[in-house]
């Protein structure tokens, strides 16, 4: 015998509090902000439903428990019910329930990313303002900004249809829509913590990746071969500077090469760090920087400049390799003639070969630790990157500071007492609390409401302790791990904040060689 419905089904409109919720198999309603936001906002769009015993008093919500506790909090007058009355012994009545219960929620099929970008940018283009459909979507305007900048790319609408992406990773991944390389790494990364970060390496590979092909084209341009890496040992067309001498037998170096015939030349070009002029990119001299103006009201010293005026900037010096030395007008040393062929066969002396092999042998080696050195502190500088976006709006933007805070800055400062007063850490302060250059922390302070004042100041005071941190924990952190450091990430991750690889580095949870070499 199955369960009956003994009259037809009619559509009430009832106090959320004249019904009573069955039993159901979702034992945890999940009322989220967004949600319970959503009913404040529309209501109950959908009719619950509810069925009543033959002779019962209240109906029973078989299917909406969450919209009726949604309406019960935000205080809704009546919500739409459709009300059946049943028959049936009690197993064939819970039988029933369990059965509409389990069937109505396995087949809902939310919206995909994408089919929620089209929608958004579809009020968007009938004169809804952004501010009006974050509100009635129960949303957040970066949210409706990431939709109306995705709509327009196949790549990632593609993704989001698919559910590899959600909205708002869809708008960091259209920035590589001419790189397909790039969007499959970031794919593999997708729904997790290490998005953020590997869209910041990303940026920064593909940075120096311009700065490098610009470099190249400059080189090629001028009619110099540019060779993708060092020469190897065997491949004796490539004759280094230190074996070459002038005309009157001195010594040759990189700066008598630009007046060379560049035919006879070829070049491989190293990244450095450098320093450039803020506003117009051009390279600065590091000596006519006064690093000391990093301190507050410290004006630089005569001849030169303000530590604001500059930024840090990658260059590429060419480290030349003679292919033609005829053509070049210069002579190999008498022991290098034989092994490059640009002379007489004199016979190389022994401690000569040796020592040009030691010699080869110790520049590798150099070369690689550069390398490994500048390309893990390209991944400190992305990891810093989202690491204090993660910290300014996660952190700092709270009314109340996060657990266990307290008990940090306590520690941190009985550890260190002038950490407060490092003026390196002023900058790095305003930009996590979110201030105009110029404005200090105090300000924060005198603006607060007496009545919650004391909440709301020690996550200024936590913004002005990490901002502190945060100066201590450069790019190249990973080298010379501090304890201070170290605390820090630690207490980010009880927050929530999930680690970049370079940052397991720090706490020595992974090696730097081992990341090295997995970034090939």
């Amino acid at each position: 015998m199955s369960t009956t419905v003994t009259a037809a089904g009619e559509l009430l409109h009832l106090s959320p509090h004249d019904v009573e919720i069955e039993a159901n198999v979702r034992l945890d309603p999940r009322l989220h902000a967004d949600f319970l936001a959503s009913i404040a906002e529309h209501g109950v769009l959908v009719p619950v439903l509810a069925v009543k015993a033959e002779g019962g008093t209240k109906p029973l919500v078989r299917e909406g428990q969450r919209r009726i506790q949604a309406a019960r909090q935000v205080g809704l007058d009546a919500i739409p019910v459709y009300l059946r009355t049943i028959a049936g012994d009690d197993a064939e009545v819970r039988a029933e329930r369990v059965i509409q219960q389990i069937v109505t929620n396995d087949h809902r099929l939310e919206l995909t990313c994408a089919e929620r970008a089209r929608g958004i940018a579809q009020l968007l283009l009938d004169g809804v303002t952004p501010a009006k459909v974050a509100k009635r979507l129960s949303t957040t305007r970066e949210t409706v900004a990431a939709a109306r900048t995705v709509v327009g790319y196949d790549s990632a609408m593609t993704a989001m249809d698919s559910g590899q992406i959600s909205l708002t990773e869809a708008a960091q991944f259209i920035e590589f829509d001419d790189d397909a390389d790039a969007q499959a790494e970031l794919l593999k990364v997708a729904g997790s913590p290490q998005f953020d970060h590997r869209v910041a390496q990303l940026r920064t590979e593909r940075a120096d990746r311009g700065r490098y092909d610009a470099a190249v084209s400059e080189y090629r341009a001028k009619g110099y071969e540019v060779l993708a890496d060092y020469p190897e040992w065997a491949d004796v067309r490539y004759i280094p500077l230190r074996v070459l001498q002038d005309g009157q037998g001195a010594p040759l170096t990189g700066d008598h090469v630009p007046g060379m015939a560049p035919a006879a030349w070829a070049v491989v070009l190293e990244s450095v760090d450098a320093w450039a002029d803020a506003e117009t990119g051009e390279l600065i001299d590091e000596g006519v920087i006064d690093f000391e103006t990093a301190c507050p009201g410290v004006p630089p010293a005569e001849g030169t400049r303000h530590v604001n005026t500059v930024v840090e900037a990658v260059i590429f010096e060419p480290e030349f390799y003679c292919t033609d030395p005829d053509a070049a007008a210069v002579t190999l040393l008498p022991w290098a003639q034989q092994r490059y062929g640009g002379g007489p066969a004199a016979v190389a002396a022994d401690d000569a070969v040796e020592g040009e092999i030691e010699h080869e042998r110790r520049a590798a080696a150099a070369r690689t630790e550069r390398r490994k050195l500048i390309a893990l502190n390209r991944l400190g500088s992305a990891a810093e990157e989202v690491r204090r976006t993660w910290v300014r709006e996660n952190l700092l933007t709270r009314k109340a500071a996060p657990k266990g805070a307290a008990y940090f800055i306590a520690q941190a400062i009985t550890a260190d007492s002038l950490l407060l007063s490092d003026y390196r850490g002023t900058a790095v302060t305003r930009e996590l609390l979110g201030l105009a250059a110029g404005d200090r922390p105090a300000s924060l302070v005198e603006s607060l409401p007496e009545s919650t004042a004391d909440a709301r100041a020690i996550v200024v005071m936590l913004g002005m302790l990490l901002g502190a941190i945060e100066a201590h924990t450069p790019k190249d952190a990973w080298r010379r791990p501090s304890e201070l450091s170290k605390a820090y990430l630690n207490f980010l991750t009880a927050n929530g904040y999930t680690l970049s690889a370079i940052e397991q580095v720090i706490l020595d949870t992974r090696t730097a060689d081992s990341l090295y070499t997995e970034q090939g």
